[in-house]
Parts: structure tokens; sequence; C-alpha cells
């Protein structure tokens, strides 16, 4: 890890051009006054989709380092880490190959099935047999964005065209049992949160707008935390994640970890996940995002 010191100059971008820009704009500000506060050179600046505007930011404030809080699209995609590659200047987080790799879920998924990690068929592209309750994605959103729970025939119709676009979205099969996330810090897992919603799944509306989602922090036995840790490691750094982020997955009743995504930018709002769990393990939320700089 790198020692961040009070007289390196830290960018923070924020915003950004995808269907979260409201959810980076509340995570980009809160890391900025948190690090403000606290006495660092810190500049905020929410950046649209233009690569020169990023260079003239780095630039014109001689950033040394960049923490990258641009959710989805942009963000998360491999675009904007490309441009800071061709700028010239460290960041936080995952490098562009494996943001592009992580941000395409039907690309994650065969990178883990060919590591030996179980994770819900794609339904239309394997031989299981279309079951009673399945799932409607996009390829590459975050936040839930586009998600449907689906029963039966007539309604899958409904969506036909979008499945038919090409590889934008796909079925995949409905996990069971229950949803928790790992946050991972450097090469630990944080503290594993069990996620529980009165919604058919953890929605947009149960991420951000509910009062009454769930989040809890389940005591597992030795050997299952070990075997949980251990996935979930595994997963981030076969697709070559590094840095920050979190891995979401599903427990079923026979104790079997099925993958179902990483995320390479998670929310860093006061209600996010992350520092939800970097709570519990005892961080401060300043203390949290220091060590995120230095991972």
């Amino acid at each position: 890890m790198t020692k961040i010191t009070k007289n390196i100059n830290i960018g923070i971008l924020y915003g950004g051009w995808s269907d979260e820009r409201e959810i980076s704009l509340e995570s980009g500000e809160a890391v900025f006054q948190t690090l403000k506060n606290a006495g660092y050179l810190v500049f905020l600046y929410d950046l649209k989709n233009n690569q020169d505007d990023l260079r003239s930011f780095v630039k014109n404030n001689s950033i040394d380092i960049v923490f990258n809080l641009i959710h989805g699209t942009g963000g998360e995609d491999g675009t904007v880490q490309s441009w800071l590659d061709n700028i010239g200047v460290n960041y936080i987080g995952s490098d562009s190959k494996s943001s592009v790799l992580s941000f395409s879920k039907l690309a994650t998924k065969r990178k883990w099935r060919d590591s030996g990690l179980k994770t819900p068929d794609d339904i239309l592209k394997s031989s299981i047999k279309m079951p009673d309750k399945y799932v409607l994605k996009p390829d590459k959103s975050g936040s839930s964005v586009g998600i449907k729970i689906l029963y039966d025939q007539k309604s899958l119709d409904q969506y036909k065209a979008l499945l038919n676009s090409g590889d934008d979205y796909f079925l995949e099969e409905y996990a069971e049992g229950f949803e928790y996330t790992a946050p991972i810090i450097g090469d630990i897992v944080f503290p594993i949160i069990k996620i529980e919603t009165k919604r058919e799944f953890y929605d947009y509306q149960a991420k951000y707008i509910d009062d009454d989602t769930s989040f809890t922090f389940p005591k597992f036995t030795p050997d299952m935390l070990e075997k949980i840790e251990s996935t979930c490691l595994q997963a981030f750094h076969v697709l070559g994640c590094k840095g920050w982020g979190r891995v979401d997955f599903f427990i079923d009743y026979n104790n079997e970890i099925s993958l179902i995504e990483v995320n390479t930018i998670p929310g860093m709002t006061s209600h996010s996940l992350v520092p939800m769990s970097a709570k519990e393990k005892g961080y401060t939320y300043l203390q949290l995002v220091e060590l995120l700089l230095s991972s």
C-alpha cells in the first residue's frame, strides 16, 4: 500500500453520464467533504463524456492521484480508466482491462465458469429447461437498473425484442436463497452483509429509497466464512480486479455459493454498503477513505 499524505493533490471524479449519476454525485460529495475537513488537498470534478476535459482537470490542478467515483457506464466500464492511463496519472481501483471485463455480466459469468466458480446459468445459452422463475438482466448496467423477474411465457414475450437485439440483455436462472455482499479492500474481505427486502429482489427502490430494507452481519461458522471469503477473493481476482470493490452473491439452502456480479466502484454515500461494512469492522468514514486511497 502507498502512504497518502496531506501534501499531495487528490482528484475526485463524480457525476458522469450514466443512469447512476445521482448516486455518484452523492458518493463524490461525501468523500470530498470528508477529505477536505481532514485537511487534505482535494479537488472535485463532475466529469462529462470528454477526455480532454479530464486531461485539463488533472493538469490544471496538478493532480497526483485520482479517486474515480463515477458509477456505471463511463466510470466502471473501462472508459475513464483508459483515459487516466493515457494521461499518465495514478488512480484507485481496477484498471481498464478488468473494468471492461467485470462491467459485462455475461463476460464475468463466462470467466467465473471457466475458473470453476458457480454462477446462475444464462438460460438461452445453456441446455437447461426453462424454469418457472427467471431473471431478465441488462448485460452492462448497475444499481439493478433494468432487471425484471419473469414468471411465464406471456411475461417473457413482452421482452423478446430486447433479447433478440443482441447481447444487451440476457435471461438468467433465478438464484434461490438469501442475498449477500462482500466488500473487498486490498486483499481483505470486510464484514459480509446479508440483504433482505420486502420487494421481489434488491432493486433500485430497495437500494436507495426504501427505509425497510434490512442489512445485517450474520455469524458464519469458521469453515463457511473461509469458504465465502476465498470464493469472493477468487471471483474478484480472476477478473483482474484490484484495489477495492464488492462481490454480490447468494447462498442457497444447501450452503452453496452462487456468484452474481462484481462492483468495481461501489457507492460511498452515508448509507452505502462498503461504509456500512467498514463501520462494522471499526473504521470511521475518514479511515475508510484513507484506506482506499492507500490501496
